[in-house]
């Protein structure tokens, strides 16, 4: 189902990679990331599995890649993302059950129910996720999305970011700003152990408010 059915779908609007990620590059720099993970509770007669949403702005990405992980960069993964969300069509059918979709995510109990998965993975991914996923490439429309707190786009639990610090980093080419001055703010009122790298973190949030140079070496 994967190879047939998501692969393709997403090569064909541009994104690169093999299941289970698939990322599309803008030309900012920036990341979007679709990935299939399947469950842990799975048995001999039932798959569940999630399809899982990243974004991964590139001041984010660079930042990453020098002060947070332990592995040679390359491409980045799902929980590399800034901001992610799960693909959960089923919240749009009130009132009614979905027949591959449950509150614990996508179904697939036979052949019959593949097939149907595989259809309602289709159609989701051409007509809602893969627009989303590129208006999102515009810095200045996932700015707004995330001010707004809509379509369920959060920041990524586990970097433990509060939503204003997160947003800040997107705006470290702008310049001086009140934003960038209230995160820098919160992060100093961070405790040490709140967030990986913080004072990495609290000096490019620094120097992007002094208009030095926001390039991580």
């Amino acid at each position: 189902m994967l190879r047939e059915s998501v692969g393709p779908v997403l090569r064909e609007a541009g994104f690169t990679g093999t299941a289970p990620t698939w990322r599309l590059l803008s030309g900012r720099g920036d990341f979007a990331v679709v990935q299939l993970a399947s469950s842990r509770w799975n048995t001999a007669d039932e798959v569940r599995f999630e399809v899982n949403l990243a974004l991964v702005p590139q001041p984010w990405w660079r930042f990453s890649t020098r002060f947070l992980l332990d592995r040679a960069p390359r491409t980045p993964r799902f929980h590399d993302g800034l901001f992610d969300k799960q693909c959960h069509p089923e919240r749009r059918c009130a009132g009614r059950r979905h027949p591959v979709l449950g509150r614990d995510g996508w179904v697939v109990r036979d052949a019959a129910s593949a097939d149907v998965c595989a259809e309602v993975l289709r159609a989701e991914l051409t007509t809602v996720v893969i627009p989303e996923l590129v208006a999102l490439q515009h810095r200045g429309t996932l700015i707004a999305t995330l001010r707004a707190e809509a379509q369920d786009w959060g920041v990524a639990v586990w970097h433990r970011l509060p939503r204003k610090v997160a947003i800040a980093l997107l705006m470290l080419d702008e310049g001086p700003g009140p934003e960038l001055a209230e995160a820098i703010n919160i992060v100093r009122s961070l405790p040490a152990d709140r967030v990986a790298a913080r004072d990495a973190l609290l000096d490019l949030l620094i120097r992007a408010q002094t208009q030095a140079s926001t390039i991580i070496p």
